[in-house]
């Protein structure tokens, strides 16, 4: 009877997300993994070997699930010797913070920033903050200050394109890496709290596809996906753009005001194959996100 109670959830977790319930009770697929662990360990310590065993392969095939998405082989460094220091952050439309996070931007000194959350207030003072160390940038606005966005280069910024999609604001263009321009896309889908944004979010997701399809090239996209490695819409995201997902660990990076265990991995720096990963960490600096930050290979002239 416990175990067949034990299986019964386990089977929710471990099948594709299909559905709205789905995705929101499996982006906590790594927080169920943990407690199979420590139900496995109690198991053992009470002596009931034949549940530890069920909920130790429970925890196996979480654990599976988490990390078969990750590309755990290690970081490519090999692609040419331009190097790219890139961040992504959420900034929070609530939060006021500005001077306080301005300063720790300049402080960690990335080449190519994408800002989600950007309402008139902060457009102004990024614009005001960042101006000097960061001369290109360009920033659409939207109804919903939550839905603002921003990108600020050291490098120039050429072709640049504010796209609407799924009335979110979005940035494409290129940046100009030695003698090399990188496609990059910034974008943040809409947070999946009804079935209907949940929607709007898949949407979201699949114009982004054919935006890299049709443009070609090596590409960077940066944003908040709203939305963990596992879930089936960014695994089809990265089979069909063959972009890969920068982080080699689960770095969660949302909510802040959790610890470490109860946050997930929302927000994302994907690469093309032609691009090299060096490293990636999660960065805390005033959100309710942590931003994420890593260094790039760019193959310059």
């Amino acid at each position: 009877m416990i175990a067949a109670m034990l299986l019964i959830p386990a089977v929710v977790l471990l099948i594709p997300t299909y559905t709205f319930e789905l995705t929101l009770l499996q982006s906590f697929l790594f927080q169920a993994m943990l407690v199979y662990g420590l139900f496995s360990i109690l198991w053992i310590v009470k002596h009931h070997y034949r549940l530890a065993g069920i909920n130790f392969l429970i925890y196996l095939l979480l654990l599976f699930k988490v990390n078969g998405p990750m590309e755990v082989a290690g970081y490519n460094v090999s692609q040419g010797s331009e190097q790219l220091k890139v961040m992504q952050f959420n900034v929070h439309a609530i939060n006021k913070t500005y001077e306080e996070t301005i300063a720790r931007v300049i402080q960690l000194s990335p080449d190519l920033i994408s800002f989600q959350e950007v309402g008139p207030v902060w457009a102004d003072a990024l614009k005001r903050g960042l101006k000097v160390d960061y001369p290109h940038y360009t920033v659409m606005s939207n109804p919903l200050e939550s839905q603002g966005i921003a990108v600020f280069s050291k490098y120039p910024l050429v072709d640049t394109e504010r796209l609407l999609w799924e009335g979110t604001a979005n940035i494409a263009g290129k940046v100009r890496v030695g003698d090399e321009q990188i496609n990059f896309l910034a974008m943040h889908t809409m947070s999946p709290t009804t079935k209907l944004r949940w929607k709007e979010r898949n949407t979201h997701i699949q114009k982004a596809k054919k935006h890299i399809a049709n443009k070609g090239g090596e590409f960077l996209v940066l944003g908040d996906f709203n939305t963990v490695p596992w879930d089936k819409r960014l695994l089809s995201f990265k089979a069909s753009t063959k972009l890969k997902d920068s982080r080699k660990k689960l770095t969660p990076t949302y909510p802040t005001w959790n610890p470490f265990v109860g946050q997930i991995p929302i927000d994302y720096i994907f690469h093309s194959d032609g691009i090299g990963c060096d490293s990636l960490d999660a960065v805390m600096i005033t959100s309710d996100h942590k931003a994420i930050m890593g260094t790039f290979q760019i193959a310059g002239g």
